[in-house]
């Protein structure tokens, strides 16, 4: 089970014989410290108990141990080991005993002479013979070889100290109290930091498991070190199959050589690895300005073109926004001027609004603006077109449905688009098409401010405000029968009539450019603006636009792919002839200006607009100031100029 990691360094200590009396001694002075075990093993047996233990689930951080048992440990030891070494007094002081003994003395120690012995030695005319080991077999040749030698004293850790006393001489215990606690100590510091490192290595690698995204780790012989499960699964290899081998025997089209020779990096490339795409990266690791390894990371290009439809998805238009304002509305003509100020005065409004004017006139963009103006501009603007649809759909798009009201209707029903309009703004475009029972469920929903889901009893509150829009005269139509009176007295409270384009003649230029540059830009063909606009302005001018501006973005669109033309030459009146023929030969505007009747005809609506202003958009007033009757007004509004 996993220890807290918090918890005390772990630390066991191999010795034998004489250290290990030692060891005991000093142990307890660190149970606040440390968890130290001492075990009198050494070699082979050492190592035997330390993966008995291991296996049988118990944890150490660092083992200690000396000479040449210390040695040994190092390495077969899956841990750290420190090793007790003597310090220059441990020596001196052990001489010293020995001189008292005996002037003929020898240290025998593991590893190697100390160097400044000889120094001291030579400055004190003192005779003492150094020997050096790195098995127990090499120290008991040593111990043989300096009894023969008539050596009488021998300084050495545990082992050589058993040796002498076998081979007949005295012996002092090389080591001290105070080498093994600063072995100790060096223990617990390498546990410490050991611990530190494991929890940043147990960190980096919960991130690599759940990184979407291939990566391997390899050292400078490209050796893989490390490898997360995604890096696995596109490899098709474990982690324990990987770790040590090179990456160019596992996948020769990945390999980092050029990486670990050159140093520099390679970003973003694309390759195949068998089906797949994969974009790469090629990253060298550098560690205190030294190259040691490299990283390579991979993803799935599939991976990449599904995050990529996610986020041009998430930055998609919102469904229910006004994109428009009234500034956006272009024209200096006066009757614009006047429609447009109307409109700002209608947006500080809840009342419901009733855009008429022919086709193309622009009549979602105004209510767009008005929706913008108003108080409820942060708020849905849902438009729906009521002729675009069959009655059956309109019907459970404008109200929603419940679970089951018809067959093929969604699990868990539907919220219609006035629910989601709530708060917001409706926009009912071409209401003058709306069939006629529709008609009926509209007009209450009107009045009662309520909503009935299809197959539902019970009614839902809603606070929307309405604007609706026809080119139809509604009047007539009414007339006619084809459109509920009583609706139209609840839809017709604020009129707002659209200009078409044919009166406001000078407005095109304006409206043109604005059009033509938006086309060419997406061309990327701006630079043909002013030649396509000295091409076409006489003849825009010239032209009736029955289909408005809606006619006019159709034939700019048309000129821009004209003038997108790579070479950037003229364009000759015949291909522009062919492009937009009817400039050519469509209908024209009258050169005499407008006839009589359609002057008469638009001076009347002027005085009548003037009239409806100073009114306030009440058109009961209005109507009695003109000395005609409301429906008369309604008629008069609504036709065409």
């Amino acid at each position: 089970m996993p220890q807290p990691r918090d918890r005390k360094p772990i630390l066991w200590a191999f010795s034998l014989s004489r250290l290990n009396d030692l060891l005991e001694r000093v142990v307890p002075s660190y149970a606040g410290r440390a968890h130290i075990r001492v075990f009198d093993k050494g070699f082979d047996e050492a190592v035997e108990v330390a993966r008995t233990l291991m296996r049988a689930g118990e944890e150490v951080d660092v083992i200690i141990s000396a000479g040449a048992n210390g040695a040994f440990l190092k390495k077969r030891a899956t841990v750290p080991v420190v090793t007790i070494q003597p310090t220059g007094f441990d020596v001196l002081q052990a001489l010293a005993k020995a001189r008292r003994l005996s002037r003929r003395v020898a240290i025998v120690n593991h590893g190697q002479v100390t160097p400044e012995l000889e120094h001291f030695k030579s400055l004190y005319g003192l005779e003492i013979e150094q020997r050096a080991y790195e098995t127990v077999e090499e120290a008991d040749a040593c111990v043989r070889e300096l009894a023969k030698k008539g050596i009488e004293v021998i300084v050495g850790p545990s082992a050589v100290t058993e040796l002498s006393e076998r081979a007949g001489l005295r012996w002092i215990f090389l080591y001290s109290q105070t080498a093994v606690c600063e072995a100790i100590d060096r223990a617990i510091e390498i546990a410490r930091a050991t611990r530190v490192e494991d929890a940043k290595r147990e960190r980096v690698d919960a991130i690599l498991r759940h990184l979407a995204e291939g990566v391997v780790a390899v050292d400078r012989e490209h050796r893989i070190q490390s490898i997360n499960p995604a890096m696995e699964r596109l490899l098709g290899i474990s982690a324990e199959q990987a770790i040590g081998v090179p990456l160019a025997r596992v996948a020769p089209a990945l390999s980092l050589s050029r990486v670990l020779d050159g140093g520099d990096a390679e970003l973003e490339k694309i390759e195949r690895l068998g089906r797949r795409t994969l974009v790469t990266n090629r990253i060298p690791i550098q560690e205190q300005g030294v190259r040691t390894g490299a990283v390579l990371t991979c993803q799935d290009a599939s991976a990449i073109e599904r995050v990529d439809r996610s986020l041009r998805s998430q930055h998609r238009p919102r469904r229910f926004e006004a994109r428009h304002r009234l500034s956006d509305i272009i024209g200096r003509s006066d009757a614009i001027r006047r429609t447009r100020a109307l409109a700002e005065r209608y947006a500080r409004t809840d009342a419901t609004v009733l855009v008429t004017g022919a086709s193309g006139t622009g009549k979602e963009l105004f209510a767009q603006g008005i929706h913008s103006a108003s108080r409820r501009g942060d708020r849905p603007f849902v438009a729906v077109n009521c002729a675009a649809l069959p009655e059956t759909l309109l019907e459970s798009e404008l109200f929603g449905y419940e679970e089951g009201a018809f067959t093929g209707s969604r699990r868990g029903g539907k919220p219609g688009l006035f629910e989601a309009a709530h708060t917001g703004t409706i926009f009912l475009d071409e209401v003058g098409d709306m069939p006629l029972a529709l008609q009926t469920r509209l007009l209450r929903v009107l009045q009662q401010r309520e909503v009935l889901r299809l197959g539902s009893n019970d009614p839902t509150p809603i606070d929307v405000r309405v604007v609706a829009a026809t080119n139809h005269d509604l009047a007539a139509r009414v007339e006619e029968g084809a459109f509920r009176e009583d609706l139209y007295y609840r839809l017709n409270i604020l009129r707002l009539h659209l200009p078409p384009l044919a009166a406001r003649p000078e407005d095109i230029p304006l409206i043109a450019t604005h059009l033509l540059e938006r086309a060419l830009e997406q061309h990327g063909a701006l630079a043909a603006r002013d030649r396509a606009l000295r091409a076409i302005l006489p003849r825009l001018a010239a032209h009736a636009w029955p289909g408005n501006v809606r006619e006019l973005e159709n034939v700019l669109e048309r000129v821009a792919v004209l003038y997108a033309e790579p070479d950037g030459g003229e364009v000759d009146a015949r291909e522009l002839r062919v492009v937009v023929p009817e400039l050519f030969e469509g209908r024209r505007r009258p050169s005499g200006g407008p006839t009589l009747r359609a002057a008469r005809r638009g001076h009347e609506r002027a005085h009548i607009q003037r009239v409806l202003e100073e009114c306030g958009g009440n058109q009961a007033a209005a109507a009695r100031r003109l000395g005609i009757g409301r429906t008369t007004l309604w008629r008069k509004l609504g036709s065409p100029e």
